[in-house]
């Protein structure tokens, strides 16, 4: 059993020092006072051992209310929205540090004369197969959680790795011999009898995976070689560049949190995107108004505040990847527009996660596979996909993935009930005519029509599409029907159709 455990300590590495304080942000489990007691060095091992086995018990206490959406969304074919991907890669992380410390444990006390290393590993590998439902059933899943995510300091593979040392044949062997010696008390052992026959398939899991991530691996280089050539080609300055006056106006209507969109139709990259606008960010704040929040000295913020008193309150993801930018820098277009969300966090806890997730983001590269659920690499209509995480915006299917646009991101705007508002939109050509638009005129150009008001005072903004069925006649003969069908969104994730016959 000793080499058993050496070998599981010597590769089983997670860095132990990885802040955890976002991810308890979004998965609030009470539980850093038990992280704190599972302590290798503890002059008392038993008191280790129950905060080990309690810490794992409060952890899966929350596993369905993480996990359902997810499996919900992946029942229904749909894509798993920023939060939902959020909270599985924060519970993935609180899980995987507990099994850290609970294996750091178990190697101090290799040479004792104790069974709560026994036990220990019993706990930890039983943890696992009562995760085989949710970490590795479904194989898009678990091929997110195998995915690094910068975020919360997930290694790839390391779901794998956690797997492979603590449900291999040496440990399946010897808590076998536990349960027959009886190391284990009669409710340990029957839970693991319940999981007898999960070892083998938790082995196998995992196989298969290499092809997925090779294509990735391909997609994401081709597609980045056409994006940074075609990115380099610029034929002018934007329309906009240095109108300091237009920059003053456009920082005073700025809030915390505020979207903005552009157009750069001077750049080759803005033209191979699909769709009207090319880009999207999001307005991080000055210093005073990061104050008025109670945010700028947070943990999170702290390593950013040279930067933002410099003027760099815009993030984005660009081809540089997830970024600071100035405003001034930002204004090299020929179109803006300012979307703000009315019902935006406004308590303390609200605006903590939504700025602790958001920063969490920095760092990350961009994503030329174009996967909006994907946590390791964004592009920029998927950092707002990942931070204003309730939201179901607008995807599309594409490639055996979802794809979020930065149009899809604009197409808010046009639902029913949307929080979302346009507050300001502008355009000016290269002869410096200036178009300003309102939410429908700006709605029309991402393909829907105004179709009248609603019942509820609100503009009934539409896009044309076709119902088309197959119906069989006389004679065996097959003929297909078309009807013009409105399409009409509704925030959070309906749709309402109206057939023009």
């Amino acid at each position: 059993m000793k080499a058993v455990i050496l070998l599981l300590t010597s590769l089983f590495a997670f860095n132990a020092s990885a802040d955890l304080s976002t991810a308890f942000l979004v998965v609030r489990v009470d539980i850093e006072q038990e992280l704190i007691a599972i302590d290798a060095h503890s002059t008392n091992p038993e008191n280790s051992l129950n905060a080990l086995q309690s810490s794992l018990a409060k952890l899966e206490s929350f596993k369905n209310e993480v996990f359902a959406p997810a499996l919900a969304a992946r029942e229904n074919e749909q894509p798993l929205n920023g939060l939902t991907l959020t909270r599985i890669h924060s519970y993935l992380k609180i899980h995987l540090t507990i099994l850290e410390r609970g294996l750091a444990l178990v190697d101090a006390l290799e040479e004792q004369e104790s069974l709560v290393d026994d036990r220990a590993l019993a706990m930890m590998s039983l943890s696992l197969l009562h995760h085989f439902d949710t970490y590795l059933e479904d194989d898009h899943l678990r091929r997110l959680l195998s995915k690094k995510d910068e975020a919360y300091d997930l290694k790839a593979k390391a779901l794998k790795k956690a797997y492979t040392r603590l449900t291999n044949k040496k440990v399946q062997k010897h808590i076998k011999r536990m349960m027959k010696d009886e190391v284990l008390n009669p409710s340990e052992i029957a839970a693991h009898e319940a999981y007898a026959d999960m070892w083998k398939p938790a082995r196998k899991a995992f196989r298969g995976d290499f092809w997925s991530r090779f294509k990735s691996f391909v997609v994401h280089h081709i597609s980045g070689g056409v994006g940074n050539s075609a990115g380099s080609v610029k034929f002018r300055k934007g329309t906009m560049w240095q109108d300091f006056e237009l920059e003053a106006q456009v920082q005073a209507m700025l809030e915390p949190m505020d979207i903005i969109t552009e157009k750069t139709p001077f750049i080759l990259t803005d033209r191979l995107i699909p769709g009207h606008f090319g880009h999207n960010a999001l307005w991080l704040g000055t210093p005073s108004q990061l104050k008025a929040l109670g945010i700028w000295d947070a943990p999170y913020m702290k390593p950013f505040q040279a930067a933002i008193e410099e003027g760099y309150t815009i993030i984005e993801t660009s081809r540089a990847g997830t970024q600071l930018k100035k405003l001034s820098t930002w204004m090299n277009i020929d179109e803006i527009a300012i979307i703000r969300r009315e019902d935006r966090a406004t308590t303390p806890v609200a605006i903590n996660e939504f700025y602790a997730v958001l920063m969490a983001q920095h760092g990350k590269t961009y994503d030329f596979n174009f996967d909006v659920e994907t946590t390791d690499k964004l592009v920029c209509s998927e950092l707002l996909y990942q931070t204003y995480g309730d939201v179901i915006w607008p995807t599309e299917a594409y490639l055996g993935r979802f794809t979020i646009s930065p149009d899809n991101v604009a197409e808010i705007i046009a639902q029913k009930n949307t929080p979302f508002k346009l507050l300001f939109s502008m355009e000016r050509d290269e002869d410096q005519i200036e178009i300003f638009k309102n939410t429908a005129e700006l709605t029309a150009q991402l393909g829907y029509a105004l179709n009248g008001i609603d019942e509820d005072g609100q503009e009934i903004l539409e896009k044309e599409s076709l119902t088309c069925i197959e119906r069989v006649v006389e004679g065996g003969k097959k003929v297909k029907t078309c009807i013009k069908t409105w399409l009409r969104p509704v925030f959070g994730g309906r749709t309402l159709r109206r057939f023009e016959f």
